[in-house]
C-alpha cells in the first residue's frame, strides 16, 4: 500500500468518525429523554438497545485511528509532512474526549470533537491531493530551456538534437576534407560527387532512424 492511499484511508476514515459519531450522540439523547419519559410514566428508563454496543465499536475505531495517527505522524514527516497538521488535529479531538469524557462539559464540547474529526479528515484528504499534484510537477529533471534538451534549432526553426548536430558538423568536416582532394587535384569530380554522395545517405539514414 501507498503512502498516498494510507493517507487518504485515514482521511475518510475520521470524516466517517465524526459523521457517524455527530449522529451517534444525537440518537443517545433523543433516547435518553424518551428513557426519561418512559420512567416518569413508571416504566423502565435504561433501556439503551444496542447504542452501547455501537458507543464500543465507534471507540475502538477512535483508538485504532488515534495509534494510527501517531505513527503516520512519523511516517510522513520527511516524504508527505503537508498532512501531519490533519493527524494533529485529530489526536486533539482524542485528548479532548479524554480529558473532558467523565465530566459534565463533555457534553457541551462533544460536537466541537466531531467538527475536529471532519476538520482532520478534509484537512488529509486535501494536502494528500495537493501533494500528488506537486508531486507530479517535480518528478524527473526539467531542462532549463529548450536547447538544453533538445539541442540548437536548424535554419528551418526546428530543434536538432546533440546527436544529429555532431552527426552533422562531422559530415561537414569530412565534405571539407573531400573538397580539400579535389581542389588539390588528388581527385577527379567523379570520385568526388561519388564519395560526398555516399555520406550524405549515410548520415540522412542514421538521422531518419533517430540513431
Amino acid at each position: 500500500m501507498s503512502l498516498k492511499t494510507a493517507n487518504g484511508i485515514f482521511g475518510y476514515g475520521f470524516y466517517a468518525v465524526g459523521a457517524f459519531k455527530s449522529i451517534y450522540i444525537i440518537l443517545i439523547f433523543l433516547q435518553m429523554f424518551t428513557n426519561i419519559n418512559i420512567a416518569l410514566r413508571g416504566g423502565d428508563g435504561t433501556d439503551y438497545g444496542y447504542y452501547p454496543i455501537l458507543g464500543l465499536i465507534l471507540g475502538g475505531v477512535e483508538l485504532f485511528l488515534a495509534i494510527g495517527s501517531v505513527i503516520m505522524i512519523f511516517v510522513n514527516s520527511t516524504t508527505h509532512p503537508s498532512v501531519i497538521p490533519g493527524y494533529l488535529c485529530a489526536l486533539g479531538a482524542v485528548l479532548l474526549e479524554l480529558i473532558l469524557s467523565s465530566t459534565f462539559i463533555y457534553i457541551l464540547v462533544v460536537f466541537l470533537e466531531c467538527g475536529l474529526y471532519v476538520k482532520a479528515g478534509q484537512k488529509i484528504v486535501n494536502d494528500n491531493e495537493k501533494y500528488k499534484e506537486e508531486y507530479a510537477h517535480k518528478t524527473g529533471p526539467k531542462p532549463k530551456n529548450p536547447e538544453w534538451y533538445y539541442g540548437k534549432k536548424n535554419e528551418q526553426n526546428e530543434y536538432v538534437s546533440t546527436e544529429k548536430q555532431k552527426r552533422m558538423e562531422k559530415l561537414e568536416k569530412e565534405l571539407g576534407e573531400w573538397k580539400q582532394l579535389l581542389d588539390d587535384g588528388e581527385i577527379d569530380e567523379e570520385t568526388y560527387n561519388q564519395e560526398t554522395s555516399k555520406l550524405i545517405e549515410k548520415v540522412r539514414k542514421k538521422n531518419e532512424r533517430g540513431k
